[in-house]
């Protein structure tokens, strides 16, 4: 792993334990600092050049997080790292990984129920007992169930991101070149450019999509087929990664692209100044609340540009603070 991307990944632990403890902006200025490191020189060059300094000129690293990466060159290791990490409940980092959770979800799970492995967590399911909880319910029930499946299929394995790319490559060069697939994108942490990757989130335009769904889980690199639709399939590729394919409508495929590229608490700022002007904002596009009618959707500009946002390239759009006005 190259070592921005070491550091990177203690920053995404912290983040992770910061935000199951209830925190709300550490966990965001964790992240936004490990996505910058994924786009700068060695910070060994960097701390050598300039010492802390020239560390706290890297986009989102303040003088605090400087001194954790120059604690990191010095000794090899983040003594917060270890102290955060170890608050986490028992088990709960996997079960918050979980499709449909998160890390609210799963200590309200642990709170409620005492769940703290994902054993417990099916049986609960199994049982009927996390239904009786509020914010929960059997349709949760049913996408907890499966997404222990999935889980439990590939595991909680990422890889370095110029481990990804080639594959990714592979797989835009194989649906490209399908006449017809009008339109091929990879969404997600991919064209975020994270450091490390957990899944491949693909979308596709096409006039044929349950052809597109067989061919793509036809492909070599496929080990396993998770799930298959006619415009959504889900693959376990032989890397152990995960890899989901939509196949959306034209006048959406922006709105799509916007949404599955995220990061989380990006999205969630465009939604707030979406309700505020009166619209919504979804995965479908940018429509009027009052009548219902698509004002944006086709493109991700014309829906930052319809909101008043700058448009953000999908490497910064780390945290609500990489949302501005224009």
């Amino acid at each position: 792993m190259p070592y921005n991307a070491e550091i990177a990944k203690l920053f995404y632990d912290i983040a992770e334990a910061l935000a199951f403890q209830g925190d709300q902006w550490r966990p965001i200025a964790y992240r936004k600092a490990a996505a910058s490191l994924n786009n700068v020189e060695d910070v060994r060059d960097l701390y050598k050049r300039g010492g802390l300094k020239e560390l706290e000129k890297i986009p989102g690293i303040g003088a605090a997080l400087a001194s954790k990466i120059e604690e990191y060159i010095k000794t090899g290791k983040i003594a917060s790292h270890s102290k955060h990490v170890k608050k986490l409940p028992k088990g709960l980092a996997a079960i918050a990984k979980i499709q449909s959770l998160g890390p609210k979800k799963a200590m309200k799970l642990n709170e409620e129920l005492g769940i703290e492995t994902l054993e417990q967590l099916e049986e609960a399911a199994k049982s009927g007992a996390i239904r009786k909880l509020v914010s929960f319910g059997e349709k949760s029930e049913r996408e907890i169930l499966e997404g222990i499946e999935l889980y439990r299929a590939r595991g909680d394995k990422r890889l370095p991101l110029e481990e990804v790319l080639p594959i990714v490559e592979q797989i835009k060069k194989k649906m490209k070149s399908l006449s017809y697939v009008s339109k091929f994108e990879v969404a997600g942490s991919v064209r975020r450019k994270k450091p490390t990757i957990g899944d491949i989130d693909i979308l596709a335009i096409s006039r044929k999509p349950k052809i597109v769904m067989n061919k793509f889980c036809s492909m070599p690199e496929v080990k396993k087929i998770l799930a298959k639709g006619n415009t959504k399939s889900m693959v376990l590729l032989k890397n152990n990664l995960q890899a989901d394919i939509r196949v959306v409508a034209p006048k959406s495929f922006g709105g799509a692209l916007q949404y599955f590229t995220g990061d989380k608490e990006h999205n969630i700022a465009l939604r707030r100044i979406a309700i505020k002007k009166g619209y919504k904002l979804s995965e479908y596009g940018l429509f009027d609340r009052k009548t219902g009618e698509q004002v944006a959707g086709k493109t991700e500009k014309s829906i930052y540009k319809k909101l008043g946002v700058k448009f953000v390239k999908p490497e910064e759009r780390v945290g609500a603070g990489s949302v501005r006005l224009l």
